[in-house]
């Protein structure tokens, strides 16, 4: 059985799902983000198309700016904001 590419999600990738505990456990990373997340979908990705170029310009590690990447998508950012709003700093498990 062939593992099909298009079926991963965000939730797939151990950075994204690692970058969201980190935001749920750190007030400061977690408001920077929900910052970003509560834009509307033009401004959201306009900031984090800034905020990618600029990671890769400063050779961030892949895997970060990846897990940033996944913002850009709608419906994951959706989910995002809904995890970061309604986990109210518990940390996710």
């Amino acid at each position: 059985m062939k593992f099909d590419k298009k079926a991963r999600t965000a939730g797939d990738d151990e950075t994204f799902v690692r970058l969201l505990q980190v935001a749920s456990e750190d007030p400061g990373i977690r408001e920077q983000i929900l910052r970003i997340l509560s834009l509307d979908a033009f401004n959201r990705k306009s900031a984090l198309n800034t905020f990618i170029h600029n990671m890769r310009l400063k050779s961030a590690p892949g895997e970060f700016v990846s897990a940033i990447a996944c913002f850009l998508d709608d419906k994951v950012a959706e989910e995002a904001l809904s995890i970061l709003r309604n986990d109210s700093g518990k940390g996710i498990r």
